[in-house]
């Protein structure tokens, strides 16, 4: 039985190899209160050996993911020419394992996720870009060089019931199979690419 959450995590460990900037990323899709699509990149992280993304409860997403129930996440290795579509449900990171891994980000994330809870949220808008500088600057200056995560930094493992993978090839037809995950682990269905 081919579990094909494995197989992501070897093809994402290829594409790292071969210095693919999609292999630490994905796009989630979600659906706001007017039923209107958004989807955006974020970082997918491997936590506890599971899938899981960092979010701030001050951006519309989160709103997106409190009213929703499943969601659509895209893997693109473009090195390898592999497509994976999950599709998933959530479940809360702890927030300690989120304040631990959150001291790993780069100081400018870190710093803008200050930003969302001290000046501006995360989507709203700004009079100029000059202003949004300005506002960065001044909070950079004035926190410290250690900072601990504000309680707006939020996680969410991945709980994935379905995945469709994709495998593009130039020289023969292409290669996609559905794994939907079952009481007995996962069926795969072959599809017409």
């Amino acid at each position: 039985m081919t579990d094909p959450l494995m197989l992501l995590v070897n093809d994402r460990t290829k594409a790292r190899t071969n210095g693919d900037p999609w292999a630490n990323l994905c796009v989630l899709a979600t659906v706001d209160d007017r039923n209107v699509p958004h989807a955006r990149v974020v970082v997918l992280r491997d936590l506890n050996a599971r899938l899981a993304i960092f979010i701030n409860s001050t951006s519309p997403k989160h709103a997106q993911l409190q009213n929703g129930s499943r969601y659509s996440v895209l893997v693109y290795l473009a090195s390898l020419g592999v497509q994976y579509r999950l599709t998933a449900g959530l479940e809360e990171v702890s927030p300690d394992i989120v304040r631990r891994n959150w001291r790993e980000r780069p100081r400018i994330p870190k710093v803008m996720d200050w930003l969302y809870r001290k000046a501006r949220v995360q989507s709203s808008s700004v009079s100029s870009r000059r202003d949004l500088l300005d506002a960065y600057a001044a909070l950079d200056a004035e926190l410290p060089q250690s900072i601990e995560a504000p309680p707006d930094a939020v996680g969410y493992y991945f709980i994935v019931d379905e995945v469709e993978r994709l495998e593009l090839s130039g020289t023969q037809v292409h290669s996609r199979q559905r794994h939907v995950r079952t009481a007995d682990g996962w069926q795969t269905i072959e599809l017409v690419p």
